[in-house]
């Protein structure tokens, strides 16, 4: 090889196109060679220049092969980066840190919590795909790594890399800035999915969730199998409950509870509330039918999310046998609409969560036991089953799972057409209503007007009914409030396991003794009974003393000494101690 040929053009094209071992056995070749001819200076100068141009060439080649996308990846100013469908090259020191193009291009800022999260996407498996991440996980080393499980090839080594890339396309490039919600329902007065005003930032948290508020198939079937359905009650009140939800934070009331239960099997409850839950969208399992079998910060935050859609867990027994779950701890959090406060790591206040929609469970036998607080009663009604409520199941079934959505769209258009000062006087009509004509309290004469209200309005916008439900229709899941007043419940509680216990306040009982049965004339005694005993079997049943006591006095349950005092120091079986005595005849 002479002078001319070693430094013509294609020498140096032909190194350029080889790869790894061979070229660095090519170059040391011909670096021998242009010593050996003592051009070895002429050598090294066309070198450089030949590889910037080869370079040039290659990333115009590869940038000319960057797919077309949606976003005006084109126009970037990406600074010190070289970008092309290869991937990523800093051409400060000459690093290539990516094998794909990956641009941030949108920037969100939402509108409940002021936080930032940014969109960005990135071409593989040919094609382009997008996230969105909170902006932290753009700019901390940590929590950038996360993102290799979605596909970017990030490690520990150039992930320094990459936060400085973003950093700089993000100063470099003035990115369209959206509005953000991290929930679905009300958002003022739009609703969120059916407005757009304001995009959705949490697809990924909630992805199947979100998606499962949408429309398949044909309205007029789904409507069909709904009008034959809503012949039974049962079946109507379902429905009016999933219509009740985005009534709730527009009216101020609070969320509650109703579970939908029979002892028996197969007689449709799954199938029945899944029929309710498709006026919103997929009624499927894993999308808007979800399991019980959940932690309690799980279903919190599920509720949250879906804020204003009823939320349907399938199956509550699951939770009653959990040694994790307190249900009566469930129903209270669930019901109160807000989350705990919590702090952060850094010891900085968290979001508190809120949500104003009520909540569908199915199960096997009644959510309130006898001993519940009235806090319990107030907030659940249960809704028992003892015939099959859908008889061709099958059908049904499928009908619904391929044709939805539609019913819930046209539902939230009328009630925002109607506006919610004319529908708030319609609900105060309907609870004033109930609170005349049944023992309802306020907070379930609230829940149970809310019910006939959505049934009301749904049968005018959907199904043209002539009469909606009425109060007569609902009386029966009314709980009487003389009936489930914690004093009265824990009365009969405490008078029960007196019975029960009778022989421990006999004089020649060696065991335990609970105290004694004082006569005060031939026909008539009272229960004077140890107060630590009382306390203690109070609290199984899960009930206070202190709670109740001075209700108890007022109904003469519990009978004061002289000085207007609820505990009695007396003698029993010589021993003498601090006592309650009980009238059991009240």
């Amino acid at each position: 090889m002479n002078e001319e040929e070693l430094l013509a053009k294609e020498t140096f094209y032909n190194l350029f196109t080889l790869q790894g071992v061979e070229r660095i056995e090519k170059e040391n070749e011909l670096y021998l060679i242009a010593k050996k001819l003592k051009v070895l200076k002429k050598y090294n100068e066309n070198l450089k220049k030949f590889e910037k141009m080869f370079k040039e060439k290659m990333v115009l080649e590869e940038k000319s092969q960057m797919p077309k996308c949606k976003y005006d990846i084109e126009n970037m100013n990406t600074g010190k980066y070289i970008v092309t469908i290869n991937g990523i090259i800093s051409s400060k020191n000459d690093i290539k840190f990516s094998n794909i193009p990956i641009f941030p291009v949108e920037r969100y800022v939402n509108r409940d919590t002021g936080k930032e999260k940014v969109k960005i996407i990135y071409y593989k498996d040919k094609k382009w795909q997008e996230k969105i991440v909170d902006k932290t996980q753009l700019t901390i080393n940590q929590k950038l790594l996360l993102l290799s499980d979605y596909g970017l090839d990030i490690t520990s080594e150039d992930v320094r890399y990459y936060t400085n890339y973003f950093k700089d396309m993000m100063t470099l490039n003035k990115l369209n800035t959206l509005e953000s919600v991290s929930h679905i329902g009300w958002k003022d007065n739009y609703f969120i999915p059916y407005d757009s005003h304001g995009i959705f930032d949490g697809v990924d948290e909630f992805k199947s969730i979100y998606e499962a508020i949408s429309t398949k198939g044909n309205y007029d079937k789904w409507k069909e199998v709904a009008i034959e359905l809503r012949k039974k009650k049962t079946m109507r009140i379902l429905m009016a409950v999933v219509f009740a939800s985005p009534l709730l934070e527009k009216l101020g009331l609070q969320p509650y509870i109703v579970n939908f239960w029979s002892s028996l099997s197969g007689n449709g409850k799954t199938l029945s509330c899944m029929v309710a839950m498709s006026i919103f969208g997929n009624p499927d399992v894993g999308a808007l039918r979800l399991s019980s079998n959940n932690t309690q910060n799980y279903y919190m935050t599920v509720a949250s999310f879906m804020r204003n859609f009823t939320c349907y867990f399938d199956e509550l027994q699951i939770v009653k046998k959990s040694k994790f779950l307190d249900l009566e701890s469930l129903v209270m959090d669930l019901c109160n609409g807000t989350d705990k406060g919590r702090l952060s790591k850094a010891s900085q206040a968290k979001e508190v969560r809120t949500w104003y929609n009520n909540f569908l469970f199915t199960s096997n036998d009644g959510l309130v036991k006898e001993n519940a607080g009235e806090q319990v009663y107030n907030r659940v009604i249960d809704l028992e089953i003892n015939e099959v409520i859908i008889k061709n199941g099958f059908e049904v079934a499928r009908i619904i799972k391929n044709n939805y959505g539609f019913a819930g769209k046209e539902y939230i258009r009328y009630i925002q057409n109607i506006g919610f000062e004319k529908i708030s006087d319609r609900f105060k009509e309907i609870y004033n209503k109930i609170l005349a004509e049944t023992k309802a309290t306020d907070k379930q004469a609230s829940s149970l007007a809310s019910i006939l209200l959505a049934d009301e309005l749904a049968g005018k916008c959907l199904f043209n009914d002539d009469k909606p439900l009425q109060v007569e229709d609902i009386v029966e899941y009314v709980n009487d409030k003389d009936e489930i007043k914690t004093s009265i419940l824990a009365k009969e509680y405490i008078k029960d396991i007196i019975n029960a216990n009778a022989r421990k306040f006999e004089e020649n009982n060696f065991n335990e003794c609970w105290g004694k049965f004082r006569e005060i004339n031939p026909d008539y005694s009272v229960c004077v009974m140890n107060m630590q005993i009382l306390v203690r079997e109070l609290q199984k049943g899960g009930f206070e003393f202190n709670t109740v006591k001075k209700e108890w006095a007022e109904m003469n349950f519990l009978i004061k000494n002289s000085v207007n005092r609820y505990i009695h120091q007396t003698t029993v079986n010589c021993q003498k101690g601090n006592y309650v005595i009980l009238d059991l005849h009240f």
